[in-house]
C-alpha cells in the first residue's frame, strides 16, 4: 500500500483506537493525580493550579501537529501525492522548534512562575521542582506529535493506540516505582513520564519509517517544504492561536483561584480532571473525523463531508450530556478516589453538577472547532474563540474585583461561554460557506458524488 494511501474511511475503524490512545493518556493523568493527592491536597492543588503553564505547550503543540494531518490528507484526497512528504517533513521542523524553546523557557523560569502567579512561598518550591521537571517533557513530545501525525494522516491510528498502552505501563510502573520505591515525590512522578514520553517518540519514529516506510529527504527537500508552507501556516496558526489564548486565559483565571486558597485549589484540580473522560471522546470523535473530512474536502465531497459532520455533533454531545450528568451522581465516590477532605468534596460535587449542563455544549465546541479548521474554513472559530476568550476575562476580573466571585462563580461563567459558543459554532456549519475554503479547491476538479454507501458504514 503506498504511503499515500488512507489505510479506511471507516469512522469507526479511525476515532476507536483514537479514543483508547486519549482514554490511556487520560488514565495516565488521573494516576498522575492520584500520585500528587496522596503526597498532599497542598501539593496536589498547587500543581493543578500550574497545568495551564503546561497547557501551553501540552496542548498548543499538538493542535499545531494537527496541521500535518489536515494539509496532507487534503494533499491525498486531491491526488497530489508529491507534497504530502514535504508537508510531513514541514511539520516535524516546527514541532520540534516549539517542544524545544518551550521546553528550555519553562526549565529558564521554573522557580518565578510559581511566585508570578501568587503561590504561597511556602508552595512555590513544589511548584519550581514540579515545572523545572517538566521542561525536559517538551522536547521529544514535540518529535512525538510530528510522527504521530503521519500514522493519522495515513490512517494507522491503530498503532498510536498500541503505543498508548506501552506507554501508560511504564508510566505507572515507573511512578509506583519513584513514588513508593525511592520517595522522590514530585520529581518522581514527572520524570516516569518524561522516560514514557521518550519511549512513545522511539517508538513512533520507528513505526513510520520501518514500518510505514515513509523516506524523508535532504535534496531538494527546503524547496518543497516551503512549497507547503503557506497552507500550513493559514491553518496551522490557526490552530494554535485558540488554544495558546485559552492557555493564557486559563493561567489568569488560575491566578485569580489561587487566591481563594488550598481547598478552591484542590476542589477545581479534581473535578477538572475527572471530567477528561468525556473530553476524550469528543477529542477522538473530532481527530477520527479530521482525517476523513479532509480527505473528502479534498476530493470535494461535500455531502459526505457534511453529513460525518453531523453525526459525529450528534454523538458528542450525546456521551458527554449521559457522561457529566452519571459523573454528578456518583461525584461522592469519584471525589473521593483523590480526596477524603469534606469541604473539597462539598464544593467538587457543586462544580460537577454546573459541568452536567454544559459539557454538551463543550462537545459541540471541541468538534466543531476542529471541523471548521480543518475543512478550510480556520478564520471564523479561531476569530470566535479569541472573542469570547478574551472578551469574558475583562468581565470576570471586574466582578470577582467587585463582588469576590466564588469558585462556583468562576465556574458559571465558563458555562456560559460554552453554551453560547457551542450555538454560534452550530450556525456557522449550517451557512456552508466551508465548501469553498479547502486549500486545493482551486486545483481540484468538479465535486465528486457523494458516496451513500461509505457514509451508511458508519
Amino acid at each position: 500500500m503506498p504511503h499515500t494511501q488512507l489505510r479506511t474511511e471507516s469512522l469507526l475503524k479511525l476515532a476507536g483506537p483514537i479514543f483508547f490512545q486519549h482514554l490511556t493518556h487520560t488514565v495516565v493523568m488521573l494516576v498522575d493525580l492520584w500520585f500528587f493527592s496522596h503526597l498532599s491536597d497542598e501539593i496536589a492543588g498547587t500543581i493543578g493550579q500550574l497545568l495551564p503553564i503546561i497547557w501551553l505547550g501540552a496542548f498548543v503543540i499538538p493542535v499545531f501537529a494537527g496541521t500535518g494531518i489536515s494539509v496532507a490528507s487534503q494533499y491525498m484526497g486531491a491526488k497530489q501525492h508529491h507534497k504530502v512528504i514535504p508537508a510531513y517533513m514541514m511539520n516535524l521542523v516546527f514541532t520540534a522548534g516549539l517542544g524545544l524553546g518551550f521546553g528550555a523557557a519553562l526549565w529558564f523560569f521554573s522557580g518565578d512562575i510559581g511566585r508570578w502567579m501568587g503561590l504561597p512561598a511556602a508552595l512555590n518550591p513544589i511548584g519550581a521542582t514540579y515545572l523545572g521537571t517538566m521542561s525536559l517533557y517538551f522536547v521529544p513530545m514535540g518529535v512525538l506529535v510530528a510522527y504521530n501525525a503521519v500514522l493519522s494522516s495515513r490512517g494507522m491510528t491503530h498503532w498510536l493506540m498500541y503505543s498508548a498502552f506501552l506507554v501508560a505501563t511504564i508510566n505507572l510502573v515507573l511512578a509506583s516505582l519513584f513514588v513508593v520505591g525511592f520517595h522522590w515525590g514530585v520529581r518522581g512522578i514527572v520524570s516516569a513520564s518524561v522516560i514514557s514520553v521518550s519511549t512513545a517518540t522511539l517508538l513512533s519514529v520507528w513505526l513510520v519509517h520501518a514500518k510505514l516506510g515513509v523516506h524523508f529527504y535532504l535534496r531538494g527537500a527546503k524547496r518543497d517544504m516551503l512549497g507547503v508552507l503557506r497552507p500550513m501556516l493559514r491553518i496551522g496558526i490557526a490552530n494554535a492561536l485558540e488554544p495558546f489564548s485559552y492557555c493564557v486565559q486559563q493561567v489568569i483565571l488560575s491566578k485569580l483561584i489561587i487566591g481563594l486558597g488550598i481547598v478552591a485549589m484542590a476542589a477545581n484540580n479534581y473535578a477538572g480532571r475527572v471530567q477528561a473522560f468525556q473530553i476524550t471522546f469528543s477529542l477522538a470523535l473530532a481527530l477520527g473525523g479530521q482525517i476523513l473530512l479532509a480527505h473528502w474536502m479534498g476530493a470535494q465531497r461535500f455531502a459526505d463531508v457534511d453529513k460525518l459532520y453531523w453525526k459525529i455533533i450528534r454523538w458528542g454531545m450525546l456521551v458527554a450530556g449521559c457522561y457529566a450528568g452519571g459523573l454528578w451522581l456518583v461525584s461522592d465516590w469519584a471525589l473521593g478516589i483523590f480526596t477524603m477532605d469534606p469541604a473539597v468534596k462539598r464544593l467538587g460535587q457543586t462544580l460537577l453538577l454546573i459541568a452536567a449542563f454544559y459539557e454538551p455544549a463543550r462537545a459541540v465546541n471541541i468538534i466543531g472547532g476542529f471541523s471548521l479548521k480543518t475543512v478550510g474554513d480556520a478564520r471564523f472559530p479561531v476569530v470566535i474563540g479569541m472573542l469570547f476568550i478574551w472578551g469574558i476575562l475583562p468581565i470576570v476580573w471586574a466582578v470577582n474585583h467587585y463582588w469576590a466571585l466564588s469558585l462556583v462563580g468562576f465556574w458559571l461563567f465558563f458555562a456560559a461561554d460554552e453554551i453560547v459558543r457551542a450555538g454560534i459554532n452550530l450556525w456557522r456549519w449550517r451557512t456552508g460557506k466551508w465548501k469553498s475554503m479547502g486549500i486545493v479547491a482551486s486545483d481540484a476538479g468538479p465535486p465528486a458524488p457523494p458516496s451513500e454507501a461509505l457514509v451508511a458504514e458508519y
